[in-house]
Formats: C-alpha cells, structure tokens, sequence
C-alpha cells in the first residue's frame, strides 16, 4: 500500500518547476525529500545518488545505513555491485576497440569455443532467454545454436530467432562477449576495460570486478546486500553476495560519485570520440521501421522528446540501481542501493520505459523542463 501511495504521488505531479538549463536547490531539495520517503517505505536499507549537470557533479549524497546495525553512514563513496550498467562498459570497450582494429563487430560470435555446449543448456534451461513466452503472451523463439550470429548482433540483443530481425534482452549471451574476446585478443577483458575505459576516464573508486587490483579501493566501501524479509521488523535480512566476477554482463563495482566521473568523461571524448559516443547510442531499426529500443550496451528512448539513454542495474534480493543521462542537456542521474527495493516493474526485455521507474520518473519530471527543440 504505501507503494502504492508513493506512486499516486508521481503519477498526480504537476507540470515542470525548471527549465533544464539550471538546477536550483529548491529542486534538489524537493527531489531528496522524495528519496528520503521512497528509501524508507521500499526498505532500502543503503541508498547513494549523485546528479551530474553540464560536466559537473551537483548533488552526491548517501542515505541510510550500510549495515543493520547503523554503524557505517552510507555516503556518495560507498560502493555497489552495478550489475547491468557494466554493459555501457562493454558497448564503449567493444567500439573503442573496433575503431583500433582490434576486433571486427561483424566477426562471428558463434565462433567461441564453448557455445553449442552454451546454447543448447540455454535452450533447455527452461528460462525466458532460451525462448518462451512472455506474460502478455508474446512468443519469444529460441536462439538458433546453428546460425551464425555476430558480435554486433550480441552487443545490440538481437540473437533470438533469426539473429538480428529484433530486439529480446538476452544478458546470458551478452555476458559470454567477454569469453569471446579473451579467446580471440591476446589481453584478458579486465585489461580490455582499463584500456579503454577506465585508464583514459582516470576512474577511482571502482574496480572491474572483485579480482581487480588496480581498483582495489571500491571493495573496501562495499554495502553488503539486503534482501526484503516481512518476517523482520524492518523487513530486512542480510542476503549472499552476488557473483562479483567481472563479464561482459555484470561485474562492475563502483560508487555513485565514480559513475557520475564515467559519464562526465563520456560527454568529454575521453572514452570515445563524439562520432563513437553517437554510435554507441544510436540504435539499429526494427522491421516496422521503428528504432529499437536498445543500442550498443545501452537502451535508448523518448521522452517528451528528450533523448534519454539509460541501463538498470539489478540483483534479486541484492542489488539495484540506474544511470540515466539526457545527453542534450548535460544531465545525468546515478542511483544506487543495497536492496532490490529500487527496482520496479518495468519491461526491460522488449522496451525501453524507464520513466515508468518511479525515482527516475520523478527525476525527469522535476529536472526535465519543456523541450522546445524538439519537432512539432
């Protein structure tokens, strides 16, 4: 119920308070009243946000807790397993490396050694990725363990059927990008990441994966995961970390303010040119001529005609957490908790809606102004 009544809340908001092109403290102070409230009522036990405007971090907080025991303030340092968001990591990895002449995004995927032994698991493993059907009905065909399929068609989630007719979201193949490359490079992916990644954008506080040296740092501010527990007064338990090995999928540890530092150095060409970064958010188009909703490691969408390109993050009973940047405007939003409870319903296996998020929802609502440069 008190869901519920956070969400009535959104829904009824009124039009925006600000132009995009300033962000005043009365917003922000608006904003952190409702993740004050939304923390409490959806048992997120650690919560850390940071809001990045025009190359600049304007607002890092921590709310709540690392631990049960309120010993350990959560900070904008604390760190997180970000799970999903690692696959920005992999779609700027992949394209930088493309552009050296390093590997070829058409290259044969299927070529890996392990993937009919993967893909017929995959497609016996009863799990949606493998084919099915979804709750609104909708079929979603098997992967085709013998066609061919490519490292592009893998980065942009377009394996299921006939490889590259449309978009599913398939974290389990994506995840295997990485196994490919290290078969197929003379580096490991981790190296491939601080190559390209993390070494140019000069990234602290986040490691690539709890075996990384280099980031070592981020596993010493780690929020231990929480999962819901009705059977508890605050409806929390301690739940079993997740795997933090680092793939293409998952694995990426790292703290609001760190993220915050990633997408500023994005927008900055320290990762990609400004032809790549438009690359890697231009999605391919659908055979009914729309664009997909998903590009290369990112998903991508309107919104009251802003270009909004965002990933989720998420763990059952562990972690969740989004990065969403409107590149237009210079305006980005990282949240991060140690619970599951940021997590929502919204369909991320065909669509992109993460308005549909109530903390990013209200985030747009209240930063975004009117857009009058789009099209009428």
């Amino acid at each position: 119920m008190k869901r519920q009544a956070v969400v009535a809340a959104f829904l009824t908001l009124s039009a925006p308070s600000i132009s995009a092109t300033s962000i005043d403290g009365a917003t922000l102070d608006q904003y952190e009243q409702y993740l004050t409230q939304y923390r409490q009522q959806n048992s997120v036990l650690s919560l850390s946000v940071a809001i990045v405007k025009d190359d600049k971090i304007v607002y890092a907080k921590g709310f709540g807790w690392q631990d049960h025991d309120a010993e350990e303030r959560t900070t904008a340092d604390t760190t997180y397993l970000a799970d999903s968001i690692t696959k920005t990591f992999t779609g700027a990895t992949l394209l930088a490396m493309e552009a050296d002449g390093k590997i070829d995004l058409d290259a044969p995927f299927t070529t890996l050694s392990d993937w009919q032994k993967r893909c017929k698991w995959l497609g016996s493993s009863g799990i949606i990725f493998g084919g099915g059907t979804l709750d609104n009905g909708q079929q979603i065909p098997p992967v085709d363990c013998n066609a061919s399929i490519t490292l592009r068609q893998v980065l942009q989630h377009r394996v299921q059927g006939t490889p590259g007719s449309g978009f599913f979201y398939n974290p389990v193949v994506f995840g295997r990008l990485s196994n490919w490359v290290e078969e197929n490079t003379d580096k490991s992916w981790r190296e491939w990441m601080h190559l390209y990644v993390l070494g140019p954008a000069k990234l602290e506080n986040i490691a690539a994966g709890w075996r990384d040296e280099k980031g070592s740092v981020a596993l010493t501010h780690l929020a231990p995961p929480f999962r819901h527990a009705p059977e508890q007064s605050d409806n929390l338990a301690p739940s079993v970390l997740p795997n933090p090995e680092l793939n293409a999928s998952s694995g990426i540890i790292a703290s609001v303010k760190s993220l915050a530092r990633y997408s500023i150095a994005l927008d900055q060409g320290l990762i990609l040119s400004s032809e790549q970064r438009q690359k890697m958010w231009t999605p391919p188009t659908e055979a009914n001529g729309e664009p997909a909703p998903y590009a290369y490691g990112w998903f991508v969408q309107n919104w009251q005609g802003y270009k909004v390109v965002w990933h989720s993050g998420w763990w059952p009973d562990a972690y969740a957490g989004f990065l969403v940047k409107i590149p237009e405007v210079g305006l980005t939003l990282v949240i991060l908790g140690n619970t599951d409870g940021l997590r929502t319903d919204i369909n991320t296996l065909t669509t992109a809606e993460v308005h549909k998020n109530p903390v990013v929802g209200k985030f747009l609502e209240l930063f975004l102004g009117p857009n009058t440069t789009a099209d009428q």
